[in-house]
């Protein structure tokens, strides 16, 4: 389980996030929503620690960074953009050095031939498309077995071809009992994909959407929070 408790970050003077209280749980995949500037990426890089929060507290499994600093970052795996990929290594070497540095059990070749990378998984990063780097990102996520995912904007940029593929990748994950959380603009994937939607405004948590228990369009909810239109 990843539990935010009473989490509050700033960047120098100014107050990004205010009082963050959440909650998920394993076999989960959460959406997270709002216009750029509003804190999705700051939220995620605080969870997976790139961030110290000023105050509060942030559990995986009841384990916190200062307990057990070492445990905590492998339960997690952050992909923040393909652009934290090495250009002059291949998606192998990166297959490796995640297997490597998370101690993962999983099986690098049955992931290569899971997710259709055989092709081009030992060409370097730099002369690979997007979508094969988004690939590549998904399959370190896969070899890392961290129990709980972070995803900046994975659909970036993506054809609808590649879109089907990361969502299918992330609906296998959640059956391997990940909680997955990830930030994106294109409102029709989130609806898709989602068990839970959370709207970010003003600072904090302006709206908690549970899919099972509400019939809502994150589309709706979106032009509703932010009198704004969609991204489709």
């Amino acid at each position: 389980m990843l539990k935010i408790d009473n989490l509050n970050v700033n960047y120098g003077k100014k107050e990004i996030l205010d009082s963050i209280n959440l909650e998920f749980y394993p076999s989960e995949i959460i959406g997270l929503v709002a216009p750029n500037g509003a804190g999705k990426t700051t939220l995620l890089r605080t969870v997976s620690g790139l961030i110290k929060p000023k105050s509060g507290q942030i559990l995986i499994d009841n384990l916190s960074r200062s307990e057990d600093r070492k445990a905590y970052y492998k339960k997690i795996y952050f992909v923040e953009s393909n652009q934290t990929l090495y250009p002059n290594l291949s998606g192998m070497d990166h297959l490796k050095y995640v297997k490597a540095s998370w101690d993962s059990p999983v099986e690098i070749e049955n992931v290569i031939k899971r997710l259709g990378i055989i092709e081009y998984v030992n060409r370097p990063i730099k002369k690979l498309s997007l979508g094969m780097k988004q690939h590549i990102l998904m399959a370190m996520c896969i070899v890392s077995n961290a129990d709980v995912i972070l995803l900046d904007e994975p659909m970036n940029g993506l054809d609808p071809t590649s879109i089907k593929k990361i969502s299918s990748y992330l609906k296998k994950m959640k059956q391997d009992e990940k909680t997955i959380l990830f930030s994106s603009h294109i409102l029709s994937n989130i609806d898709a994909i989602t068990d839970k939607i959370i709207f970010l405004k003003d600072k904090q948590v302006a709206y908690f959407l549970d899919k099972n228990k509400e019939n809502l369009s994150s589309e709706d909810m979106y032009e509703q929070l932010y009198n704004m239109e969609v991204e489709i």
